[in-house]
């Protein structure tokens, strides 16, 4: 039975490979690296674009090597074929639906990234073509051309890319909808957020993890979707709203947080007390609002406290001020920290530290 691309050990060696032989490359571990020979780079284009594995071995191996006139021969193709054997490839490690034993330095992960570099602007095929093969691949009927489809038109950055890669995110396949909230981050389109957001419901940790990293690098644009879904029925969710928009210090973002304290979950006030301490001294007046106009739980007085205790390390001037509020909060009881949180936020705004906000 033929090898498979990646288990294939980097330690094997492939024997001489004659013109004749050109469609069967063996491998033998005593045997050295075949000879790439000296068809010129344009016609082993074309033959690898017609499916000849032979051709197409040689033609990647002058690619790993940074040839350039294999990088212009691919470039310089009018055959969509080329390109989709090549997804297929890096996908599979098959060409145009056939097995066949790889000389060792085209097996290594660095050489996919190579040969992944070809889809990228100015680095091999137009971006016409790049695009129209890897839309059409990420809905190729397997998984592993459509998870390697969604990975490069991540890296592209390709903007027509985003509808595809929404509708990935309800692939059947985890690894496929990891790839797509990946490239949805990469891609920057703000139509993305709300769908990311909805896919955190169904998520698992590394899922979550990976549309959060989405969320963040879409930034301000996603502020918005994050602030509404702040409120949904899933803890999971808000928790994860919290987390991406402690993230840049978005003005936007802290009377949600703010609220957050509160939280009934648990992990989801403690996540918006650790983002608040981003904002400094711009937490201060709406915390001690909040506390001075709420009924304080045991949750609140601890989160708050948090937020509070880290702001007087931070600003010694603060410190004769929030410290006795602090020592109320530490208590058992709870019933004078409205009636504290009230006079010191009155003080420190005649006393010109806090600017009072309007409501």
């Amino acid at each position: 039975m033929m090898e498979q691309f990646d288990p294939l050990p980097e330690t094997r060696k492939a024997t001489p490979l004659t013109e004749t032989a050109i469609e069967r490359p063996q491998v033998d571990d005593a045997g050295p690296i075949p000879p790439v020979g000296v068809t010129p780079p344009a016609i082993l284009a074309q033959e690898a674009a017609n499916g000849r594995r032979g051709a197409a071995w040689r033609l990647l191996y002058w690619v790993i090597e940074s040839d350039p006139r294999a990088v212009l021969a691919i470039a310089s193709l009018d055959d969509d074929r080329l390109a989709q054997h090549l997804v297929e490839f890096i996908a599979l490690g098959t060409w145009a639906g056939k097995r066949f034993v790889i000389p060792p330095p085209i097996r290594t992960a660095f050489a996919r990234t190579q040969l992944r570099t070809l889809f990228l602007p100015r680095s091999g095929m137009d971006t016409a073509r790049a695009e129209r093969i890897l839309l059409s691949a990420a809905r190729d009927d397997r998984p592993a051309v459509r998870e390697t489809a969604m990975h490069i038109l991540g890296i592209i950055g390709s903007p027509v890319a985003a509808p595809v890669l929404i509708e990935a995110l309800q692939d059947p396949i985890p690894s496929v909808r990891m790839q797509a909230a990946k490239a949805l981050g990469r891609v920057g389109d703000p139509s993305a957020v709300p769908a990311l957001i909805t896919a955190l419901r169904g998520s698992d940790e590394q899922l979550g993890s990976t549309i959060f990293n989405a969320l963040v690098k879409l930034g301000p644009t996603a502020v918005p979707a994050l602030v509404n879904a702040s409120a949904s029925s899933s803890a999971w969710t808000r928790w994860h709203c919290m987390r991406a928009l402690s993230e840049g210090s978005d003005t936007r973002a802290l009377p949600v947080l703010v609220n957050a304290l509160s939280d009934p979950n648990y992990s989801v006030a403690w996540m918006a007390a650790k983002g608040l301490k981003g904002f400094g001294k711009q937490s201060l007046e709406p915390v001690l609002r909040l506390l001075s106009t709420s009924e304080t739980t045991m949750g609140l007085a601890q989160t708050s406290a948090s937020v509070l205790s880290n702001l007087s390390q931070l600003h010694p001037t603060l410190k004769p001020y929030l410290e006795p509020l602090l020592r109320d909060m530490r208590g058992i009881s709870t019933h004078t920290i409205t009636f504290r949180a009230h006079k010191v936020l009155s003080q420190l705004i005649a006393d010109g530290l806090v600017k009072e906000v309007s409501r």
